[in-house]
Parts: C-alpha cells; sequence; structure tokens
C-alpha cells in the first residue's frame, strides 16, 4: 500500500486498526508523535538503552512503535517481534528491511532519488515485493558502511551488531564527548557530507540525550 510519506502509513494503519493508545520512544522524529494525536491514538513515551532498545517491558498485546534506527538494528526488531504481536516498526531509516510484526512501514526519499514515497505492509493483508530491489546500491551502502566501521569502531562508543542482510541508512558514531563529536562534524562537512542531528534535543536526564549531542550520523552516499 503506497502513501507520499511515512507519517501518512501511520496515520491510516492506526485509524484503520482503530488503535487508541500506542507506545513511541522519546527518541523520534516529532512529526510520528504528532501523527498519532491526528489519528486518535494517544502516545505513550518510552525510553531505549544504550543498544536501542526499549528500556522497559510493555503489556504483551500492547501496540508498540519501533524505529528500525539508522537501519542497523534489524536484531533488535527480531527480539521485539518474538515478544511482542502487536509491534509497529518504522523502517524509515531501513528501506529494504524485510517487512516484520504486526506492520511495518517505510520512506522511498531517505534511500532513492525522489521527493516522495512510503509503503506500509501489514501482516496477512500487503505483500512485500522485492523486485525493483537495486543490488548495485544495496552493495554500494554495505561498502561504505563497513568501510567507516573498520575505520571507527575502536572508538565508537555504540555497540554495533549488523544482520549480514542489513543496508543501513548510515553510519552512527557516537563520540565521547560533544567536542570530539563536533570536530568530527566539521572534518565530514569539508568534504561535502551534510550532517544532521537526529532528532530534537531532549531533557540532559533522559539516557537518549548523548544521542542528539554525540551522535554523528555519517551519510552513505554509494
Amino acid at each position: 500500500m503506497k502513501f507520499r510519506f511515512a507519517r501518512d502509513a501511520f496515520k491510516y494503519l492506526l485509524k484503520e486498526y482503530k488503535i487508541k493508545e500506542i507506545y513511541v520512544p522519546y527518541y523520534l522524529c516529532d512529526v510520528m508523535r504528532h501523527s498519532a494525536v491526528e489519528a486518535g491514538a494517544k502516545p505513550i513515551f518510552y525510553h531505549i538503552d544504550d543498544n536501542f532498545l526499549p528500556d522497559r517491558d510493555f503489556p504483551k498485546d500492547s501496540f508498540i512503535l519501533y524505529p528500525n534506527y539508522f537501519g542497523i538494528c534489524d536484531k533488535n526488531v527480531d527480539f521485539l517481534v518474538s515478544k511482542y504481536p502487536n509491534l509497529i516498526v518504522d523502517n524509515a531509516h531501513a528501506f529494504f528491511a524485510k517487512p516484520k510484526g504486526f506492520a511495518s512501514f517505510n520512506s522511498a526519499k531517505k534511500f532513492l532519488p525522489v521527493k516522495e514515497g512510503a509503503y506500509l505492509w501489514i501482516k496477512g493483508v500487503e505483500k512485500f515485493d522485492y523486485k525493483n530491489i537495486n543490488n548495485d546500491l544495496i552493495k554500494g551502502r554495505r561498502k561504505e558502511f563497513l568501510y567507516y566501521h573498520n575505520k571507527l569502531k575502536n572508538s565508537n562508543l555504540l555497540n554495533i551488531d549488523v544482520n549480514n542482510d542489513s543496508i543501513p541508512f548510515c553510519y552512527p558514531y557516537l563520540a565521547e564527548d560533544k567536542t570530539k563529536a563536533d570536530e568530527i562534524v566539521e572534518v565530514l562537512e569539508t568534504k561535502g557530507k551534510t550532517i544532521y542531528r537526529y532528532w530534537n534535543r531532549l531533557p540532559k536526564t533522559y539516557n537518549e540525550y548523548k544521542f542528539f549531542e554525540r551522535l554523528v550520523p555519517i551519510p552513505l552516499d554509494k
């Protein structure tokens, strides 16, 4: 099922299945939280740990939105799907990821030269078509991801453990402090890369604060 943007797919899902409450991570683009409210669903916020996993358990049959952060959290998705039948996977950072859970949606513009295009998969309702996957694009992204990982893994404070078939959105590097993060951003920008901070700043008391301040998402251009 095709939509303009991932948020549209998310709102359709919430409305179609009359979902009135959904667990949503603090560490997420604000537009998704607003979309839940616009669709008539109450967002209940949860924290994540340093491995991007929820730091709490949920009622078994609750609806939970979980982002495949930076396209490197397929193992987290598998773990959560095994526990929660109503898991909804936000694959905005993982366009080519195999859909799992109760439903999942993605966003084409983060991987392809298009301005819009999102796809919603619902278990038992929608099919996922792999025929249009660009193998050269996939190989290029994996190759560049591994280049950065081999170069930076010893100083990266993230414990990155990706599946062999994962197709990352970027290489997330967690620096030891803000000064180091800013230095890396400056070097990358002199090489023509545009570096974004994900997402809005959260309170310093939150574990997720470090991700906004010290996480450098290095773009994969190939």
